[in-house]
């Protein structure tokens, strides 16, 4: 009996393992069972039957993120209550998170809160802030359905507590600012440069300020760039919560545990997301790095409806940005994001009408025409900065003879990426793109020009890779 007790030390090694194993699955199986019911006290809207539905695990999902100008569970006195009633409902923050769990990539769109457009089921426009407390979740979800073209497959909403809440479970939030900083209206003060730990209320105050102010020389500086400042602060600050909640325990169930916990009364789901579906993405972005998050801003531009000042959606700049979060190739048809003006350089009467008309019927975006006066040379494709890439994609619609070069200075209209000079050897616009191998020096060349350009933060476009890809590319 004795010889049959007897273990030897790799043996009692595999079963310390094999205890230890258990012991872990035990405790994530208790962990996730209060996880389970802690998620179930979760306030839920109705709002399965008109979200866009997804077909399976793999499909890449948008979740309308809502930040609410409302109080609900704080106290009384606290100072976020200033000037505001504590059942007022606008949508203060506005975000589209997609996360594609086979890509294992995730992006996130800002949406400004005054953008100015058609108010679904209304027949009026509206900023888009006001949808929520005009018809609640269902008129925002279906405003961005119909004028911005993105399906919503979950909806999640966080009041000011909640934010709050969640903040102070992370034990702050690390920011790091180049000067002091404040904001008298929603109470944040940096005192001091140098990198500070926010707590739950300088967090909120920070996540809330439109009066952000920096200290310059010793003046107080108001920061001009007004919503779009806030916006960037805003992804600033959320790339900074999702590190803090990944060393904090976010990836494992007793650390989320605490998180939902916060979450409580203060965070609304809609009823489609179950425990499954977190459990699912939870586990496919379990090494997501939240530093890889892209971050997407609509471009707008300010202006005003009667006496109100809103954003104006820019149209042709947000299609690429759009087009993402649709679903669709980021570029749809490649050959319209080459934004090119057609200069006539041989003086022959109409050349550059004609020529703007085979651009357009290959799909290409001419934004203007006009003559090249005394110019005499050979056809050639001028790029403004940040934009050889698109230069190139329509180069491979003329032919590897036709030289590509930077502007030099030249002065164009803002939204003119590629300036196209016919010559007297004009060869005219193919139906397709020539072959890749007649350009691989100059992709090449592009493709790691841009590559740089991306690593900067200075390449245009919404996605840099994909259009590296592309125009390399006969697919």
């Amino acid at each position: 009996m004795a010889d049959r007790l007897r273990r030897t030390w790799s043996q009692r090694l595999v079963l310390a393992l094999n205890v230890t194993l258990v012991l872990g699955l035990l405790t994530a199986a208790v962990a996730l069972l209060a996880y389970n019911d802690e998620v179930g006290r979760i306030n839920r809207i109705a709002g399965a039957g008109s979200l866009d539905q997804v077909e399976g695990p793999l499909e890449p999902v948008n979740v309308l993120l809502v930040g609410v100008d409302n109080a609900e569970g704080l106290d009384p006195d606290d100072p976020v209550l200033r000037g505001r009633r504590e059942e007022s409902l606008l949508s203060d923050t506005l975000m589209v998170v997609r996360i594609d769990p086979e890509a294992q990539r995730a992006s996130l769109l800002s949406i400004p809160r005054d953008l100015w457009l058609p108010i679904a089921g209304t027949g009026s426009n509206e900023r888009i802030n006001a949808a929520l407390s005009l018809g609640g979740p269902q008129m925002l979800i279906d405003t961005i359905g119909a004028e911005l073209g993105i399906p919503i497959n979950h909806y999640v909403q966080v009041n000011f507590a909640g934010f709050r809440n969640l903040a102070d479970v992370l034990g702050g939030i690390p920011l790091f600012f180049e000067t002091p900083v404040r904001d008298l209206n929603s109470g944040l003060a940096v005192p001091e440069a140098g990198c500070m730990v926010l707590d739950a209320d300088q967090a909120l105050s920070f996540a809330r300020s439109r009066y952000y102010e920096i200290l310059v020389d010793g003046q107080w500086v108001a920061d001009p760039t007004s919503d779009q400042g806030r916006i960037a602060r805003q992804q600033v600050f959320i790339k900074a919560a999702l590190n803090r909640a990944a060393s904090r325990g976010a990836r494992n169930p007793l650390g989320l545990q605490q998180m939902v916990e916060a979450a409580q009364g203060e965070v609304i789901l809609d009823d489609a997301l179950s425990l499954r579906m977190l459990l699912d993405l939870g586990e496919r972005f379990r090494d997501f790095d939240p530093t890889g998050l892209d971050l997407l801003t609509l471009p707008t531009e300010s202006g005003f409806a009667g006496a109100a000042a809103v954003a104006f959606l820019q149209q042709a700049e947000a299609q690429p940005v759009l087009a993402l979060f649709r679903g669709q190739s980021v570029f749809g048809t490649p050959t319209e994001l080459v934004r090119v003006e057609v200069r006539n350089g041989t003086g022959l009467t109409g050349q550059a009408s004609e020529v703007a008309g085979e651009l357009t019927d290959a799909g290409f975006t001419v934004v203007g025409t006009g003559d090249e006066p005394g110019y005499g040379g050979p056809t050639v494709l001028r790029y403004a900065p940040g934009q050889m890439l698109p230069a190139v994609l329509l180069a491979r619609y003329l032919g590897p003879d036709i030289p590509v070069e930077p502007l030099d200075g030249e002065v164009v209209a803002g939204d003119v990426g590629v300036v196209l000079i016919t010559g007297t050897d004009w060869p005219g616009v193919a139906p397709g793109p020539l072959p890749v191998e007649l350009f691989a020096e100059l992709i090449a060349f592009a493709q790691l020009e841009s590559q740089a350009a991306a690593e900067a933060g200075t390449l245009t476009g919404p996605d840099a890779e994909e259009l590296i890809r592309v125009v390399g590319s006969d697919g």
